[in-house]
């Protein structure tokens, strides 16, 4: 006959009695050592924090090296688009250039730098760049630069009578005001004359002062007649 098998029998875990020469485990070792030792728990993690700021403080420096190199990238080649549109226009010049040398014709040099001109206004407008409208326009001054004031019959005191050299603009930004000279109103109108009172007081001031006085400023008086 077979052998009867034993019923399964479930684990016996050890007793408190059982368990009392063994030695603790591991994790329980460190959180021991830990709770007896709190200073050199402060250490480790101060440890840690210098070790994290250096890595935030490398990273950042990495960064900033980035940066600088990308701006110095945009200064070199921000103006990379309006030289391209402007090549384009010198060659048309250069082109004008030789053909006024084998064709001295007037009317066909004026025509091709009539188109240059043009194309030349083409590819700044094309960047933002609009040229400021200051003739006849009242002054102002973050937009025009005056050069001198002149009488004028066309134009009312205080706008400008004619510009010097014209002035653009940048989107919204002033990249070079006009100068201009601004009128003064038209010529031979009358000054301004001082009112009544004031020329009373005058009066009364040359009644008080006395014959010699009045002798040396050159006034005849009644003796030297």
């Amino acid at each position: 006959m077979s052998a009867k098998k034993k019923p399964h029998e479930p684990e016996k875990k050890p007793g408190p009695q059982e368990t009392e020469g063994l030695p603790p485990p591991a994790g329980d070792q460190a959180a021991g050592a830990a709770d007896a030792d709190p200073l050199a728990a402060k250490t480790r993690e101060c440890e840690e924090l210098l070790e994290r700021l250096k890595r935030t403080t490398a990273d950042f420096l990495n960064y900033q090296k980035r940066s600088e190199r990308r701006m110095e990238e945009v200064r070199q080649f921000a103006v990379r688009d309006l030289l391209l549109d402007l090549l384009p226009v010198l060659d048309n010049f250069e082109r004008a250039l030789a053909h006024a040398g084998t064709h001295p014709d007037f009317q066909s040099l004026l025509g091709g730098i009539r188109l240059v001109h043009d194309q030349f206004v083409a590819a700044i407008q094309k960047h933002g760049v609009e040229k400021i409208e200051a003739q006849g326009r009242p002054f102002d001054p973050e937009h025009h630069e005056a050069v001198a004031h002149l009488p004028s019959d066309e134009h009312p005191e205080g706008h400008v009578a004619d510009v010097m050299q014209a002035g653009y603009r940048l989107h919204d930004q002033t990249l070079r005001p006009s100068r201009v000279t601004v009128s003064k109103g038209r010529p031979g109108e009358a000054e301004p004359q001082p009112e009544d009172g004031a020329a009373g007081e005058e009066a009364a001031d040359e009644n008080q002062r006395g014959p010699d006085e009045r002798a040396e400023d050159g006034g005849a008086t009644s003796a030297d007649l």
